[in-house]
């Protein structure tokens, strides 16, 4: 079907403001309006109203409502037509109607609705990359109903018609780029005005896309202003792209930039679906960044994704930039310096929830999905489990039934794993499950975990960890064994979890009586053991391997920044002569290797 523009007659009436009517600045001329179905005269809502003048310039544009309705102001009066645009049918245009100083016009617009068709458009024949491509050609029917769906984009930002719950993402990806290796997600609280802005146009065109130094980076992203800016559209050609695997059944409008632009600039392609003509994705590269090959490889690129709302107004909900992360190495043969690829980060941002003025308008997809459950070692349900994506902040208890699942995840390969409190007490982390999440998959990928007899979680603690030899000799003759285990769990002075705390342990089998002077208990403790020091994970947990045992302990949490000295410690009595925590005595039987203790930081 060949694209065309259609010219319709309104119905014009002049309307006078009385006093007590409706308040109309002296300076601003208004045209309300109806739009409607000229087959069964019924309101059209979601339609871009335009005010437009006699060469082709927007003055005022506006949402029609519910029932078809629209209102628009200028300050000048003139000579001007409305232009009506719906994404998915053919653009109408009225009659020119003169709009004097002080006027508010009652204008009724009747328009046929004349679905556009993009199907069996092929980027066949002419590839050529044109710039401002001319009226009747198959790129340019594409790009008009891009424009569209950037446009109502870009005036939904303007009028600021919604607030959104968002979600920033930080990922970062081994050089091959597809298992992750860590994950921050940031819930940003409170209501927004816009999801994703990016620089000015201007800015962009007389800088660039980004701006790279050896201390740092900055990429940027286009949004809907800057792909509907002259500055972009001058300096970037449009054509019709080839069919991709990736994007089955899309339609696909490429635009690079133009000869002889040689600042960090953008290629890509924006997907628009053939059947309802509604621009879904942005795809695109960077290029000129002038980087070593090794960085290049990375892909340097990003994705942003538009969605439409029921009412016709549109919205970024989510966008992602993609970036090298370098480092240096040098060459065995010629050992010179060389750049090489560390790694890649992943930076973006979804929208979680649209609110407007009635409520909730739109809530973001679950995307990619992890599900399954978790059952103890006699294969009964465990409810209160952690399941947990190992290198990220993202886990979920499982429920009474021990289901879980997570959701929102980029394609790309997660390490899944899971925990239950007599695991962490004593340190044991099973090996994950390595998820592969893929683009476009709908149903959750299901995995499920089975937790290990206590039995066998003692008989692998401490494995990874080498045992001593022989101990030092003890007054008597006996030697000092080191085959006991100490796990516990340190909680701050309010009983929460404490992480990262330093857990003392020396043996103080010594007492004044044991020796005929100072010098010689200080001799023998210094042949003896003069302890270790354990750090608590995440969580509070430490697990202590290979201590003495048939021994007297004390265990102290060392104060933050303080590290005893080991010269010190040949002659203290106790851990609480070294440090000013709380201690705690404890002793391990050889026959009961296995020993648990709690500590708990008291307030100074």
């Amino acid at each position: 079907m060949a694209h065309s523009r259609h010219r319709f007659m309104v119905s014009v009436a002049v309307a006078v403001a009385l006093s007590g009517g409706i308040r109309i600045s002296a300076s601003a001329q208004v045209v309300r309006g109806h739009l409607v179905d000229a087959a069964d005269d019924s309101g059209i809502a979601g339609a871009m109203m335009s005010l437009v003048d006699r060469n082709g310039a927007w003055l005022a544009r506006v949402l029609s409502g519910d029932g078809g309705l629209f209102e628009l102001s200028t300050p000048r009066p003139g000579n001007y037509r409305l232009r009506a645009d719906r994404i998915g049918y053919e653009t109408s245009f009225s009659d020119f109607f003169d709009l004097a100083s002080g006027d508010t016009l009652s204008l009724r617009m009747v328009t046929a609705v004349a679905a556009v068709s993009l199907e069996g458009i092929l980027a066949e024949g002419d590839r050529r990359c044109r710039l401002r491509p001319e009226e009747g050609l198959a790129v340019t029917r594409v790009w008009d109903e891009a424009r569209k769906a950037l446009s109502a984009a870009q005036w939904t930002l303007e009028r600021g018609y919604y607030r959104y719950e968002m979600m920033g993402i930080k990922r970062r990806l081994d050089r091959d780029g597809r298992h992750v290796v860590s994950e921050d997600r940031s819930y940003q609280g409170g209501y927004h005005r816009a999801p994703f802005v990016s620089i000015p146009a201007e800015d962009l065109a007389e800088k660039g896309f980004a701006q790279l130094s050896p201390s740092e980076s900055v990429y940027w992203a286009p949004d809907a202003d800057v792909l509907l800016s002259d500055h972009f559209l001058d300096t970037h050609c449009f054509r019709l792209g080839a069919a991709d695997e990736d994007r089955p059944g899309m339609i696909g409008l490429e635009f690079e930039p133009v000869p002889g632009r040689n600042l960090p600039e953008i290629a890509g392609t924006l997907w628009v679906h053939p059947e309802t003509a509604h621009l879904e994705r942005l795809d695109y590269r960077y290029r000129n960044l002038n980087l070593p090959d090794a960085l290049v490889g990375a892909d340097p690129g990003g994705t942003v994704q538009f969605q439409g709302l029921p009412n016709g107004t549109w919205i970024v909900d989510s966008w992602r930039i993609r970036m090298p992360v370098a480092a240096t190495g040098m060459t065995q043969l010629q050992g010179r310096i060389v750049t090489t690829l560390e790694g890649i980060v992943i930076m973006g941002g979804d929208v979680l929830r649209v609110h407007g003025t009635d409520g909730t308008v739109s809530e973001a997809n679950l995307r990619g999905r992890i599900a399954g459950k978790v059952f103890d070692s006699l294969g009964v349900a465990l409810p209160g489990a952690r399941v947990f994506v190992e290198g990220t902040g993202i886990e979920i208890a499982t429920r009474r039934d021990g289901g879980f699942e997570l959701a929102d995840f980029d394609p790309g390969v997660y390490s899944v794993n899971f925990a239950y409190p007599y695991m962490e007490r004593y340190s044991y982390r099973p090996e994950p499950f390595k998820v592969e999440i893929t683009e476009g998959h709908d149903t959750p990928v299901q995995i499920n975990f089975a937790a290990p007899r206590i039995s066998r979680i003692l008989d692998n603690l401490c494995r990874d960890v080498e045992q001593p030899g022989q101990g030092a000799i003890l007054p008597g003759g006996d030697e000092l064994l080191h085959q006991g285990i100490l796990v516990g769990q340190v909680f701050d002075p309010d009983g929460d979890p404490l992480p990262g705390a330093r857990v003392r342990i020396v043996a103080i089998e010594y007492e004044l009586s044991s020796a005929a002077s100072q010098h010689v208990r200080t001799t023998r403790l210094g042949s003896a053991w003069a302890g270790v020091t354990f750090t608590t994970n995440a969580r509070g947990y430490y697990l202590a391997c290979w201590i003495p045992v048939d021994t007297y302990l004390q265990v102290a949490v060392l104060e933050p920044d303080q590290e005893p000295d080991p010269n010190t410690l040949q002659v203290a009595y106790t851990v609480s002569e070294l440090i000013a925590s709380r201690e705690e005595r404890v002793i391990i039987q050889a026959g009961a290797p296995y020993r648990t203790l709690d500590l708990r930081v008291e307030p100074k």
